[in-house]
């Protein structure tokens, strides 16, 4: 058995990349119509270059059972063409008991999702459905990209160290949880204190980290804080920053120069770290 976290730096190091791809459909902003062949560009135009693709099923489940399709046709495909990279679905599932063992069986067995996001809301009874298989990973919802993360996850609770944001107490239980090395965190660039905070905590997780590109996060600072102590172990997201870089018929040509652009920065940015690739 190969553990999710081994197949998640051997997807990074297959292209050199921490760069993960957000497949967000969004038919106002699509150049052409048919979500699949949208997707199937974006994906030939860039498998290269990224470790990751992270569909976000909340755009396919609003085309209906189309949309459905379409994400079941994208997974599938990039299994087929892009076999190094890892395929994390956006679901932040958190159900418990039954629901949340059906919700885990929909994401790897039927949906074929090497790693979804989870909400752990539930405690550990949200998580464990998704983490009996060390080759299948999640990322816990830790400390959003969006303003409004702070209303809840910044609020500060009682623990045996003392006083500490919720966050914070969040990481420290994933990272007790994570005995299968599978279990990963998603922390926001926006917030890169927080990142940071975040990394201290867990340095040998996963950390899924949006909010670069449209939503304003520095990715220089990102890479930074977000990586471990060998520049890996991070996933850089970027969606609308990619697919929606041209609205015209060479959007994956201009997608393949944003994902181009954003690895090079990354790769720079570990270069100057001393923690570039072999």
């Amino acid at each position: 058995m190969v553990q999710f976290s081994t197949r998640l730096e051997q997807a990074s190091e297959a292209t050199q990349s921490l760069v993960c791809v957000g497949l967000d459909p969004d038919a106002s902003r699509m150049p052409v119509d048919d979500v699949f062949e949208f997707n199937r560009a974006i994906v030939d135009a860039t498998k290269d270059l990224v470790c990751a693709y992270k569909p976000n099923a909340a755009f396919y489940e609003a085309l209906g059972l189309p949309g459905l399709d379409a994400m079941a046709r994208t997974v599938a495909y990039i299994h087929e063409t892009a076999p190094q990279a890892v395929v994390i679905g956006d679901v932040k599932r958190g159900d418990i008991g039954p629901s949340g063992q059906s919700y885990a069986k929909a994401s790897f067995e039927v949906w074929g999702f090497d790693a979804v996001t989870v909400n752990a809301w539930g405690g550990l009874d949200s998580v464990e459905p998704f983490i009996s298989d060390g080759e299948l990973g999640i990322f816990v919802w830790c400390r959003g990209s969006n303003p409004g993360s702070a209303d809840i996850q910044d609020l500060m609770v009682d623990t045996p160290q003392g006083k500490i944001p919720l966050y914070q107490h969040l990481a420290g239980s994933c990272r007790e949880w994570n005995t299968a090395q599978n279990v990963g965190l998603v922390v926001g660039a926006t917030y890169p204190d927080q990142l940071e905070a975040v990394r201290n905590i867990c340095p040998d997780m996963p950390i899924l980290i949006p909010g670069v590109g449209a939503q304003g996060g520095d990715l220089e600072s990102a890479v930074r804080l977000g990586t471990d102590n060998r520049g890996r172990l991070a996933v850089i997201s970027s969606s609308r920053g990619i697919i929606y870089a041209s609205s015209g018929r060479d959007f994956a040509e201009r997608a393949r120069a944003e994902a181009a652009a954003m690895r090079l920065k990354i790769n720079e940015t570990l270069t100057i770290e001393g923690l570039g690739w072999p």
